[in-house]
């Protein structure tokens, strides 16, 4: 008896080692490319085989604060990203409530069609739109880009409320029906309050999604219409690996603070709920 638990003692420490390196990959795998960015985004000289920088500066951040170009850039992405957002909410509501409660003709068709742009390479995408844009005399225009990024966010958006009004109870709809209230005292106070969740985790997918959008906008866009990723890469194309590195950290500093937001309004909201 007693060398069994020797011999099993030995064998659950070596599992617990085993589960903690693999932790440890998994961690490094997801976190270690954000890990090297920083580093790179304050190092001053950084060379193989140091682990670490072996001077530190600010001074990427200060060029990318003061060149124009940069900051005209990421108040595009802001921008443009809010209106994906905006938009984007708006239209996949009622496509959701559509597509996820009601029973029509062509249903499969329409929730297919709504798939078919996350099926397409983004560069095929992107070729076909900017040639229709093109024709329309759009190219180079906010709007073009805005209308660029809801083809590649609203299947997300449609897809994520779609699955939340799937689980929706259609019979409290019916009972607040039967007893007398309007449809659209019904969607205001019953339908769209259950969607809240599902509403804000499709609006913070779809503007991450915009704000890091690259292959359509440099497609669509122009010098002056230009979004951060489209400054980043020209920053990578010219060798300046910091530069590039400091322009990814502001570029994610917004997603960010909006995922922090939302996770705060979320645990308040189930708080509340429960």
């Amino acid at each position: 008896m007693g060398g069994t638990v020797t011999a099993v003692r030995p064998m659950r420490v070596g599992l617990a080692l085993l589960r903690g390196v693999f932790l440890a990959l998994f961690a490094g795998f997801i976190f270690g490319p954000l890990i090297v960015l920083a580093l790179w985004s304050v190092a001053q000289q950084w060379f193989w085989p140091n682990l670490l920088p072996t001077s530190f500066t600010t001074r990427w951040f200060e060029w990318a604060i003061t060149v124009p170009n940069v900051l005209r850039s990421l108040q595009n992405s802001l921008f443009v990203a809010t209106l994906v957002t905006i938009a984007t909410s708006i239209i996949a509501v009622p496509a959701a409530i559509a597509i996820g409660r009601y029973e029509f003709r062509g249903r499969t068709v329409v929730r297919w069609l709504f798939s078919v742009p996350l099926l397409v390479p983004y560069i095929s995408l992107g070729i076909g739109i900017a040639s229709v844009f093109y024709a329309a005399r759009l190219t180079g225009t906010y709007a073009a880009v805005v209308l660029a990024h809801m083809i590649a966010a609203l299947p997300f958006g449609v897809l994520i409320v779609t699955s939340a009004v799937e689980e929706l109870v259609p019979e409290v709809d019916e009972a607040a029906l039967a007893c007398g209230a309007a449809p659209t005292a019904v969607f205001w106070k019953i339908i769209l309050p259950q969607l809240v969740p599902a509403l804000l985790a499709q609006a913070g997918y779809v503007f991450m999604l915009s704000m890091d959008e690259f292959t359509l906008t440099l497609l669509v866009a122009s010098p002056e219409t230009a979004t951060l990723p489209v400054q980043m890469y020209g920053a990578m194309g010219e060798g300046y690996l910091q530069v590039s590195s400091a322009l990814a950290i502001l570029l994610l500093l917004p997603s960010l603070l909006l995922s922090a937001v939302l996770a705060r309004f979320l645990r308040t909201d189930l708080h509340v709920t429960g």
